[in-house]
């Protein structure tokens, strides 16, 4: 699988972001993530986004498509296309994203429609884009292209498998382009005999791809377990909370993991308010500098006009921008009106007194998550609005000010596509990615209980089994675990004492409703301050132990 590129497409609501991974399967064994991060790919003007924007190239004088094929543009070029046009702002009409191109296509996917086929076209073409410009950045042909794709956390499986059959398409579409015919005949040869093999090997949930993009999920406990202490405190993280506050809204996710062993992720609660949006805060800007460009010029009606309020609103996406990093900026526009240009400053103080009222909503929403019963380890940002200094003073100082940021060197924009691109990574570097994919899931076998070790007094083998294993009892293997499981630790018992072996023994414990004994480890000298075990748990059922390296037993 090493000579495939993996990338990560995060298909935003607005943006789109691609990032090529390298193939690595090594780990960290500390709670700090020091892996080198995937590439952002730039487009054709130099941005680390696409505008998820797609329309036809259109004569205007003949009101036809050039050439005998449909021809499309995209990014910025289609924005101005739309301009040219007359249709309403982009924030008000997304007859053109990508992901309402892709949802409307699929819902009527079975239907004989013509205007939905066009809608799927133009999405496929979109995505024939974006595998272009990863291929030219990798050096690497289409064929070679091994995918991940980010979702909405609240996507319906129907969605997320128009999403994947678009992608696939788009990448067959770049693929027909870049070969020959012979080789699109070899290749047809070739998913004739042994199988068509998918380009897309996953799809990821945007906060569950942010944690992987900060290596939660790669990140090893330091594998020693002290049983006199009644907690296992090597367990590097429990609960993050993903904030995702981006162009269509802000999406809160809490998400916890089975263990410290597992990279299986669970999704405890979501919520979204789309009244946060970026795009609100744009047009919050955009309404300010259109009053103050009217009380200056003494003129009225300026976002009236349809051609002003989009010149104006790109203008005021370029300034946000750039509020995140200067502490002041010129909202500046050539003839906005009436031949007339506009410029106007902008302080940091400014804009934050502007938009007080989002981030007030923002706090309101995030105020639900402070009171959780378990504290978050990790809070990870995610989304262009998060990188404003107001957002990041709410959410880092205000509000969760002793959680863990992650990694730093991880823009919030480009989380979601570093995710994905980490993830098809790890994914080819393992090799356990199927040829063959039902659909968009895979069925995994999970752990019915837990599995722990504890340390019994010889005087409690008649008493009180289920209360000492209730207190003391550590586990290994915890319920909910994607199986098969291999779990190594350390075990010592750090009570000041060297004969904590003396007139005790360890025992290997079910930890469900019904607590007992389902194994012992006997044949360790009393002298020995610890000893390492190796459990290990198959997808059959089948529990094996092994002491110190020695031969496995099945118990």
């Amino acid at each position: 699988m090493r000579d495939y590129t993996p990338i990560g497409i995060d298909l935003g609501s607005l943006h789109a972001r691609v990032a090529i991974g390298s193939v690595s399967s090594s780990k960290t064994a500390n709670t700090t993530d020091t892996q080198p991060l995937p590439d952002v790919i730039s487009n054709a003007q130099g941005s680390r986004y696409t505008l998820a924007l797609v329309c036809d190239d259109i004569d205007a004088d003949s009101n036809v498509t050039n050439g005998q094929e449909a021809r499309h543009i995209f990014g910025e070029a289609a924005r101005r296309a739309l301009a040219r046009e007359k249709k309403p702002p982009i924030s008000k009409d997304p007859s053109s994203l990508v992901q309402e191109l892709v949802r409307s296509s699929s819902s009527a996917a079975d239907k004989d429609d013509m205007e939905a086929n066009n809608k799927g076209l133009k999405a496929v073409a979109f995505f024939s884009h974006l595998t272009e410009l990863a291929c030219d950045a990798s050096g690497s042909h289409p064929s070679k292209i091994k995918t991940v794709v980010s979702v909405p956390v609240n996507s319906t499986l129907e969605e997320q498998t128009g999403i994947v059959k678009t992608v696939e398409r788009g990448i067959n579409h770049a693929f027909e382009e870049r070969s020959s015919d012979k080789d699109i005949k070899d290749l047809k040869k070739k998913q004739k005999k042994d199988g068509v093999e998918p380009y897309v090997m996953a799809v990821l949930q945007d906060p569950i791809a942010v944690c992987v993009a900060h290596g939660l999920t790669e990140i090893e406990h330091p594998g020693v377990i002290d049983l006199a202490s009644s907690t296992d405190e090597s367990a590097s993280w429990k609960n993050v909370l993903v904030i995702d506050w981006g162009a269509s809204g802000l999406t809160v996710t809490h998400i916890t993991r089975t263990s410290s062993n597992s990279s299986l992720l669970n999704i405890v609660k979501t919520i979204t308010d789309t009244s946060c949006s970026g795009t609100s805060i744009i047009s919050t800007l955009a309404k300010h500098c259109a009053s103050m460009f009217e009380r200056k010029t003494k003129v009225s009606g300026v976002l009236d006009s349809k051609k002003a309020v989009h010149r104006l609103e790109i203008a005021c996406e370029s300034a946000v921008r750039t509020l995140s990093r200067a502490p002041t900026v010129t909202v500046a526009v050539d003839g906005l009106y009436e031949g007339m240009d506009m410029n106007v400053p902008i302080s940091r103080p400014r804009f934050d007194m502007l938009v007080n009222g989002i981030i007030r909503k923002a706090e309101t929403l995030l105020q639900t998550f402070v009171g959780e019963e378990n504290e978050f380890d990790f809070v990870l940002a995610a989304g262009n609005v998060c990188d404003m200094p107001s957002a990041t003073t709410l959410i880092r100082t205000k509000l969760f000010p002793n959680a863990n940021a992650g990694r730093g060197d991880i823009p919030a924009d480009e989380a979601v596509a570093i995710g994905c691109a980490r993830y098809a990574a790890s994914t080819l570097s393992c090799e356990t990615h199927s040829k063959k994919i039902d659909g968009c899931t895979r069925k995994v076998k999970m752990c019915p209980l837990s599995i722990g070790i504890c340390r019994i007094e010889n005087d409690k083998e008649n008493g009180d089994i289920e209360s000492v294993i209730s207190n003391t009892a550590i586990p290994l293997i915890h319920v909910g675990e994607a199986l098969p499981v291999n779990v190594t630790r350390k075990i010592t018992y750090n009570n000041g004492t060297d004969s904590w072996l003396e007139n005790s023994y360890i025992a290997i414990v079910q930890m469900g409703k019904k607590k007992k004994v389902i194994g012992k480890i006997e044949d360790i000298e009393l002298e020995d301050k610890s000893f390492e075990i190796t459990m290990e748990l198959s997808a059959a059922g089948e529990l094996t132990l092994a002491v110190n390296g020695e031969e496995s037993t099945t118990l």
